[in-house]
């Protein structure tokens, strides 16, 4: 089953976002692991667990954040009266 060039064009850009969001979240989770880590005296699995609390409220955010803006951005090409232009219909 092929793609129509408008759900090609929508699935990179979600990769895109999904990408450039993974690698914010790794840059984090990984400081904070090691402030964790190196100093307090918490156990790892403690450790593992707040990392996974912080990765899914931070995955919730993005997600809430990313429906808000494709949002936004229909509703605007939608007042201005303009079709999108790589949209064949």
């Amino acid at each position: 089953m092929l793609l129509k060039p408008n759900e090609s064009r929508d699935l990179k850009k979600s990769y895109k976002r999904i990408g450039w969001f993974l690698v914010g979240v790794l840059l984090i989770d990984a400081f904070i692991a090691f402030v964790l880590y190196a100093y307090t005296p918490i156990s790892d699995v403690l450790c593992g667990f707040i990392i996974i609390v912080i990765t899914t409220a931070l995955y919730l955010l993005y997600v809430w954040i990313c429906s808000k803006l494709d949002k936004r951005k229909k509703e605007k090409l939608e007042r201005s009266g303009k079709k999108d232009p790589f949209s064949r219909n």
